[in-house]
């Protein structure tokens, strides 16, 4: 090895020697690439750390311990420390430490001067990081303006014949420019079927639409939204956008055995939303509010502590640190579009946003509290401040043991004022709020306005609604977004915003494009057609019952179960939403997750929808009501009842084929009925003792609480029952061989079973669980299960109608940290047919055992018109 000690003193900067270039050639850089380029590198898209070793300047720039290297001074190098495993959590590379020779290489490179002649990163781009970007140079960062008619004149926008507002002639200007058409406007019951569906979610009636196709009034389509958004249905329409938003549930996620899931009080933060959108309050006291409703109602006088829920409604993390990320996350995205999480660990890789803003954030939350005494607390969602104040300090590299400099609690650094004092008032949630709501803030009416946009007009302006950062482009037509938004700030009104929008050109044109449309124009930046939307969760649940006429119109109340065999006539707003365990049937239409915030709601095809729609047994109840509704009172001949049917579900009458062929069939006979049972009351739950493989003294649970059966209504059971409980996906034995928990499932028919599945027990702590599956008495699989996740082999069997597939969880010695995860899948196929059964899917609590009931030939077809894509789609 070639010495180069006290030679980088002689070596002028920014100069190197040629053998100390040959010695980084041959032996440096290919360390590097080998050992440190998959974490470290631009071209891995990877920055652990905010350290990135493929560049000389990105070494000198280093991340948040400093540079990477200090030439001439290699004991104190980052990178030097790192490699030496001599720092705990400074440990790199993480899975294994480089060999002697290959650190004494680095330590001498780095001693020897650190001779490096990769290019990239100049000194000019090492200046040009997230944080040293100038925050004036990004479109959303800069406060929105109003459209002048200079503006305009600059920009030559013409005024289009249909227009109705200026940034209707902004986007018929950029859309010649394309050579992109601008649509008609939409006829009249496209129109007001798209008006009900964005403001109250449901279909005007039949008779509704013949009276707007009759009315002639130049202001027929105003007085129809003035009356929707007066109707208390439309704050349970946009309600239920922004609980998306603020990640809206009724349990906090998962927790240890024996916590309370249920969030206390969850439903008053929902109830407090519906009324704000009501009353129409202005969204900055709307968001003033939710940040600090301890300050601004302590006694909850007028329901506004209530909307605090806005914070404490996410999951509980089992971390407190989660927790409040989660909180920051909730704050800054949904608030203001920006990624503020990103900077747990590091500063920002995009955006100018320092990892000491995010513990700035986490200051903040940190010193707000669950008051003491939650149950004589003005609102059981509310923070309060704590009395003595934490100090904060960040987190260096996201590791609460590595702490670096203080983090004092403030607003962001890129958009506050140098010399700015931080917050004073208490945790700073007050001051945080106002900073939020201010009108010299670019952000938040950016934000919220682009929100109201993609649920009015199908698609928002900026495709990212909760991430305007650097990354983000602007608008196809700018000054639409910074109209809008410039003009709200002056009331922060949302009618008032939604009366503008709905006014449009834009909104009010037809959906019909042409191939060569979709060619020039596949994404609507012209905003020259509407967008085509199909009916999301909510409203097409809606729709089901109110074409059942099971609709309840209650406003407000306590979150319901709507997942069961029989029609909950709530509207689906009220749902009750578990976070742990959030039924198929919502993810199945796309609902929003409420682990975390959601930005909009994904909307996909899939066949699990149509075969709900066909197969269960609420649809069906909802078909048979339907028609029972058309028969009711009234001795109506067949064709009078396809009509009405049609006039009820679609809002239009049938064609005159339509009308024969439903006739036809209404007319004819009805096949009998298939026999099916009911997946319920093929499972047991319940206790045993087991001894020599074999169970004895099954007991069946008697008490179902929180969506868990136990053994009895004290949780945990004194004695050795303790904690044995089932849940959906899991539960916890009791204490030794006489406290086995048993999930038992009856086979129905003769044939071959088959079981799939996986199994875990995730707890780090304790001696785990045995699982053990038997099939007719016969032990099939038995292992024990400790800090693990698998899933399960398939096991085949023949088995006989009563023969039991039995999935049993023991405890170790001791019942520490037995909570277990456990989801099976089960098909037994025969001569009979093939019987499905799903653990999860088909959990449940007590119930009245029922199967799907027969149809009729109107029930039938109004099955069938539910089915259809017209019931499904808006336009």
């Amino acid at each position: 090895m070639t010495c180069l000690v006290g030679w980088a003193a002689a070596v002028p900067s920014g100069t190197f020697a040629d053998e100390a270039v040959e010695f980084f050639e041959a032996k440096v850089r290919p360390l590097l690439i080998e050992r440190c380029y998959e974490c470290h590198s631009e071209e891995s898209g990877e920055s652990m750390g905010d350290y990135r070793l493929d560049t000389a300047a990105a070494m000198r720039r280093g991340g948040s311990r400093g540079p990477s290297i200090k030439a001439g001074d290699a004991d104190s190098s980052v990178l030097v420390r790192a490699i030496s495993y001599s720092e705990p959590g400074l440990e790199m590379p993480p899975d294994e430490k480089l060999s002697d020779d290959e650190i004494a290489i680095l330590k001498h490179w780095i001693q020897s001067g650190a001779a490096d002649p990769r290019e990239g990163d100049s000194e000019a781009e090492e200046m040009a990081s997230p944080l040293s970007r100038d925050v004036d140079s990004h479109w959303a960062f800069v406060p929105p303006r109003p459209v002048t008619a200079d503006a305009l004149a600059a920009k030559e926008v013409k005024t289009h014949s249909q227009s109705r507002d200026i940034i209707d002639d902004l986007a018929a200007t950029y859309a010649e420019q394309m050579g992109v058409p601008v649509n008609q406007i939409a006829d009249r019951d496209t129109l007001l079927r798209r008006l009900h569906f964005d403001l109250v979610g449901l279909p005007p009636t039949f008779e509704e639409l013949l009276s707007f196709r009759k009315d002639k009034r130049p202001d027929a389509f105003q007085r129809r939204v003035n009356q929707l958004l007066a109707d208390p249905r439309m704050s349970e329409r946009i309600g239920r956008h922004w609980l998306d938003v603020a990640r809206y549930a009724d349990t906090i996620g998962y927790t240890t055995a024996g916590k309370e899931r249920n969030i206390k009080g969850s439903h008053r933060y929902r109830d407090w939303v519906l009324r704000a959108f009501a009353e129409d309050m202005p969204v900055d006291q709307m968001i003033l509010h939710q940040l600090a409703g301890d300050r601004t109602d302590p006694n909850n006088e007028r329901g506004n502590t209530d909307a605090m829920g806005f914070i404490t409604i996410g999951r509980k993390f089992l971390s407190n640190d989660d927790t409040l990320d989660d909180r920051i996350d909730v704050i800054s995205r949904g608030l203001l579009g920006l990624t503020v999480s990103c900077a747990r660990c590091h500063d920002h890789k995009f955006d100018p946003i320092p990892t000491v803003d995010y513990y700035s954030l986490y200051n903040i939350l940190n010193n707000s509290v669950s008051p003491e005494d939650l149950d004589a607390a003005a609102s059981p969602l509310m923070l309060v401040d704590r009395e003595k104040l934490r100090r904060q300090k960040v987190f260096v590299r996201g590791q609460r043991g590595n702490q670096g400099e203080d983090a004092p609690r403030q607003y962001l650094t890129a958009f506050r004022a140098p010399q700015e004092e931080p917050f004073d008032s208490g945790s700073g949630r007050l001051d945080l709020a106002n900073k939020i709501i201010s009108n010299e803030n670019p952000l938040t009416a950016r934000v919220y306005v682009n929100r109201i946009w993609g649920h009015l007009v199908g698609r928002p302006l900026v495709d990212s609604p909760s991430d305007f950062g650097f990354r983000t482009e602007p608008p196809a037509i700018p000054e639409t977004l910074d109209d809008l938004a410039a003009r709200f700030q002056s009331d922060w009104s949302t009618q008032r915003l939604m009366r503008r929008i709905l006014a449009t050109r834009i909104y009010q044109q037809a959906s019909i494009a042409s191939a060569e449309t979709l060619r020039k124009d596949p994404d609507n930046q012209a905003l020259a057609r509407a967008e085509r939307r199909s009916r999301d969760f909510e409203s097409l649940r809606d729709c089901i019952l109110l074409g059942a006429d099971q609709l309840q119109e209650q406003y407000g109340g306590e979150s319901v179960e709507i997942t069961s065999q029989t029609i909950t006539p709530r509207r689906t707003l009220y749902a009750l939403i578990n976070r742990q365990n959030l039924p198929g049937l919502f993810r199945t239409f796309d609902f929003a997750s409420p682990d975390m915030h959601s930005p909009e709601r994904y909307q996909t095809t899939v066949p699990q929808q149509a075969l709900f729609l066909m197969n269960h047994s609420q649809l069906a109840t909802a078909s048979l009501e339907a028609a029972r509704s058309i028969r009711a009172g009234n001795a109506l001949d067949v064709e009078q009842q396809v009509i009405k049917l049609f006039r009820n579900l679609l809002q239009r009458e049938p064609s005159n084929m339509e009308l024969q062929q439903a006739v036809a069939f209404v007319s004819s006979e009805a096949l009998a009925p298939a026999a099916s049972a009911d997946p319920r009351s093929l499972w047991r739950y319940g206790t045993a003792t087991w001894k020599e493989n074999q169970l004895s003294n099954f007991r069946s649970f008697e008490v179902f609480d929180s969506n868990k059966w136990q053994v009895e209504s004290a949780f945990p059971s004194p004695g050795p029952m303790s904690y044995a409980s089932l849940t959906s996906e899991g539960g916890h034995p009791g204490l030794g061989d006489d406290g086995v928990v048993v999930r038992r499932w009856i086979c129905p028919i003769d044939g071959r079973v088959q079981v799939t599945g996986m199994v875990g027990h995730r707890a780090k702590k304790g001696d785990g669980v045995q699982a053990t599956i038997r099939i007719a008495g016969e032990v099939v699989f038995s292992e024990k299960q400790f800090s693990s996740n698998r899933p399960l082999p398939t096991i085949k069997r023949p088995v006989k109608q009563g023969d039991t597939v039995e999935f049993i969880a023991h405890s170790g010695p001791t019942l520490t940290n037995d909570s277990f995860f456990w989801r099976s899948k089960i098909s037994a196929s025969g001569d009979a047919g093939t019987v499905e059964a799903n653990s999860v899917d088909d959990f449940s609590g007590p119930f009245e055992e029922s199967s799907t009931p027969q149809l009729d030939r109107l029930a039938q077809l109004a099955q069938v018109l539910f089915l259809t894509n017209e019931f499904a789609f808006v336009d």
